[in-house]
């Protein structure tokens, strides 16, 4: 008697057991449809591979509701994601008109997740356009962060395949191909003897010139004139003082002396300006020449030894 009751107690735990089992998993169940929620569809134009029905939907980083559906637009191109989402949560959304939905990577499963953020720039023009009337309100999409980097990698990709390497490449062996023929060239002994040439001709005009335009050889004939002109007014004061006659005599010959002289300094120094004179013309012809015709300086035959250099 004492096992039969001992059985009956067992079978009535194990029942009672199983109803409250059964009875929590019901009620946990069922509380989800009695939350208080808000429908809202958005549409993908990309793979939503991943994503499944219950999924996070999250505002900003914060769950505020789960996927409901997912299934093809009416249009038979975008993919349909319906939500429910918190009715607060709703009410921020609606009052921003910056908000996009957004597929995200949850970690590192592979699974995905719904994110609605704020979004600015190009991010609020990346919604497909619809062409059917949605069932519920929709809230904008943009491209996911994955895709962002897929389009980014694939436009790099098709920039790197325009490029026209055998293009460069006909081009670098051509530009090889005439430097080698230049250094190869009988002539180039003969450049680089012109440009030799046209470097010491230019040192030399620079030091003539430094010299004359320094009147070292000017300083001679200025100092003769200088010394003549103080020995003539000398001599004109003692003519005034009654000098005798033989001084006037000798007087008389230190003039003609004197006046020689001043005649020497004077030739001496038109001739050093001709000199200057007719080298700023020839450096100003050259000038010119080389300014008209550049190319002469490197490919024009060397001068032959002047007569009077010799």
């Amino acid at each position: 008697m004492a096992t039969e009751t001992h059985k009956f107690q067992v079978g009535v735990f194990v029942i009672a057991s199983t109803v409250i089992a059964v009875a929590g998993l019901i009620w946990l169940g069922a509380s989800r449809y009695f939350e208080e929620t808000q429908s809202f569809v958005t549409y993908f134009n990309e793979s939503v591979q991943g994503l499944d029905v219950g999924a996070a939907v999250k505002f900003r980083g914060v769950t505020a509701g789960r996927v409901a559906a997912i299934g093809i637009a009416p249009d038979n191109e975008l993919i349909e994601v319906r939500m429910e989402i918190d009715p607060s949560v709703a009410a921020a959304i609606r009052k921003d008109p910056t908000v996009r939905a957004t597929l995200e990577l949850s970690g590192i499963t592979g699974l995905r997740y719904v994110e609605i953020d704020r979004r600015q720039g190009e991010a609020l023009n990346q919604s497909p356009p619809l062409t059917f009337q949605p069932p519920a309100e929709v809230i904008l999409s943009a491209r996911s962060s994955f895709k962002a980097i897929q389009a980014a990698l694939s436009d790099v990709y098709d920039r790197f395949m325009q490029v026209d390497y055998k293009g460069i490449s006909d081009d670098a062996r051509r530009a090889l191909q005439a430097a080698s023929a230049l250094l190869q060239d009988e002539r180039i002994d003969a450049v680089l003897s012109n440009l030799k040439m046209a470097t010491q001709s230019a040192q030399q005009v620079a030091k003539n010139l430094e010299a004359m335009t320094a009147g070292v050889r000017l300083a001679p004939a200025v100092n003769n004139a200088t010394a003549a002109t103080a020995e003539a007014k000398q001599l004109f004061t003692d003519l005034t003082k009654g000098k005798t006659g033989q001084e006037l005599v000798r007087a008389i010959a230190q003039l003609n002396a004197l006046v020689q002289n001043t005649q020497q300094a004077v030739l001496t120094m038109q001739y050093t300006l001709e000199r200057l004179d007719r080298t700023a013309v020839n450096l100003q012809g050259l000038t010119d020449q080389l300014r008209a015709q550049p190319s002469r300086l490197l490919f024009s035959s060397p001068p032959g030894d002047v007569e009077g250099e010799r």
